[in-house]
């Protein structure tokens, strides 16, 4: 069983030290972050399971922190424990208000501490297997083949991947994506995979042929998407489309498809909405338009006011001139950034400058 990841967000440096040591007595990962700043970049980065946090730091403090952290999705749901010296019971009332999971009042029991992390996360990992079971119930609701892979390995199908390539559960496990796909079009989309691996572009499709267990050279829309980050490599959500399926015929299935999950109450997170929408897109399947559609989809994640983030960001200004020049507060500033960095799978803001510049996002 892989252990458990602890992010601890505290500018006391003896205090974190102490902390990472009693955790990781009792089998848990631990990174440390001495700053809010620091902390809301490595919540990403590091994807951990918990996260305790200081009240009491600048410029951001823990309540900005969480705030943050609760309105992306890739954050949202990981339990979060604030840890302070203020026992004073507005504050703590506070903090419950805000949602957070627990709250630890300095100086504190060992014990007490490592009780509250492990029934936090338990509670956690119940959340994400409801999650999982929604997720392939979701799947299975997809009249085109979906798969999760990292390039090669293929982890995870739906029932209609099955159908489309007349391939078992166990033949899919025997066999890499590559062996799929005619060596002729494999070639064409081995670069793109690599790169929306390797978080250098976001979203594209291609026309392929896929060799199916009846042996003939099917045509297939192949959609590839960055799914979940796992310690240092991406996996990525493929999804299969046949071309008659393009056009006019796939709206009206991604309507139904839109229609049934409503009348289930299966809720669908923004960004996976837009992953669905793009996928039965008529014009992501024309392929005179493949040419600038990346940048389209780029663009099109983001709203007017991060892209105005983007573009000050991208000129070197800090937080406190862009908020002043768009009339906004820090705060905000920061929450559009935390929105960038999950948005384009960056670690920090710089990645994002990085990613803009590679799809043409922003004239500098």
């Amino acid at each position: 069983m892989n252990a458990k990841k602890i992010l601890i967000i505290e500018d006391d440096l003896a205090l974190s030290k102490t902390l990472r040591n009693v955790l990781m007595l009792n089998n848990y990962q631990v990174d440390l972050a001495g700053s809010g700043a620091e902390g809301i970049q490595k919540a990403y980065e590091y994807c951990p399971d918990l996260i305790l946090c200081d009240i009491n730091m600048k410029p951001i403090d823990g309540y900005q922190v969480y705030n943050i952290l609760k309105d992306s999705l890739l954050t949202s749901r990981i339990p979060f424990i604030f840890i302070t010296g203020k026992s004073e019971l507005n504050d703590i009332r506070f903090g419950l208000e805000l949602g957070v999971d627990d709250y630890i009042v300095k100086p504190f029991d060992n014990q007490d501490l490592l009780k509250s992390v492990k029934v936090r996360i338990e509670k956690y990992e119940k959340l994400v297997n409801i999650g999982k079971n929604d997720y392939k119930a979701l799947l299975n609701l997809s009249p085109n083949g979906v798969f999760v892979f990292d390039g090669e390995t293929i982890y995870e199908t739906n029932q209609a991947f099955l159908d489309l390539t007349g391939l078992s559960e166990a033949e899919v496990k025997k066999i890499t994506f590559d062996q799929l796909v005619s060596a002729k079009h494999y070639h064409k989309i081995e670069k793109k995979i690599m790169k929306c691996a390797n978080g250098l572009s976001g979203n594209f499709h291609e026309e392929i042929e896929l060799k199916t267990s009846s042996g003939n050279k099917d045509k297939f829309v192949l959609h590839v998407s960055p799914s979940q980050k796992y310690n240092g490599f991406t996996l990525l959500i493929g999804l299969l489309a046949r071309q008659e399926q393009q056009g006019e015929s796939a709206q009206l299935e991604y309507k139904k498809l839109v229609n049934i999950l409503e009348e289930e109450k299966v809720y669908i997170s923004g960004t996976l909405a837009n992953k669905l929408h793009l996928a039965f897109d008529e014009s992501a399947a024309s392929t005179s338009h493949q040419h600038s559609s990346s940048t389209m989809v780029a663009k099109s994640l983001f709203s007017k006011r991060e892209q105005e983030v983007l573009n000050l960001s991208c000129k070197g200004l800090p937080i406190k001139i862009i908020a002043d020049q768009l009339s906004i507060s820090d705060r905000t500033v920061e929450k559009h950034r935390a929105s960038l960095m999950e948005k384009t799978g960056a670690k920090n803001i710089v990645e994002v400058i990085i990613y803009a510049l590679k799809n043409d996002l922003v004239e500098i």
